[in-house]
């Protein structure tokens, strides 16, 4: 099943999820420390990433725009590490789960744009 997935599409939702992740970052500034308003962001950017590759997908739409946030996830959480933050195990599994639930969301929402 994973070999039928559009990895380049994928790749480039969660590419387009990290931009959108970066630029909201940048654009809010002070207001992005508060953890709702990082919390709020991230999920955008999920459904960004999930947006994306379940546009660029044909077939399982859906798993491929949980992959992409996922991915986008583990480039967000590297880097998080990689500036000095602690990591939170917890907040991980939340995120991870937040991630699939808003990726995925971003995909059905393109497989109905499309189906339109």
């Amino acid at each position: 099943m994973l070999r039928r997935l559009h990895w380049a599409g994928i790749l480039f939702g969660a590419g387009t999820g990290l931009v959108v992740a970066l630029s909201l970052f940048a654009l809010l500034g002070v207001i992005a420390t508060n953890v709702v308003a990082q919390v709020l962001i991230q999920f955008i950017a999920f459904l960004a990433a999930g947006y994306v590759a379940g546009r660029f997908s044909l077939i399982n739409g859906t798993l491929a725009g949980g992959i992409a946030s996922l991915v986008l996830l583990f480039v967000l959480a590297v880097l998080t590490i990689a500036a000095g933050a602690a990591a939170n195990v917890f907040g991980l599994l939340f995120l991870g789960l937040l991630a699939i639930g808003g990726g995925s969301a971003g995909a059905e929402f393109a497989e109905k744009r499309r189906r339109t």
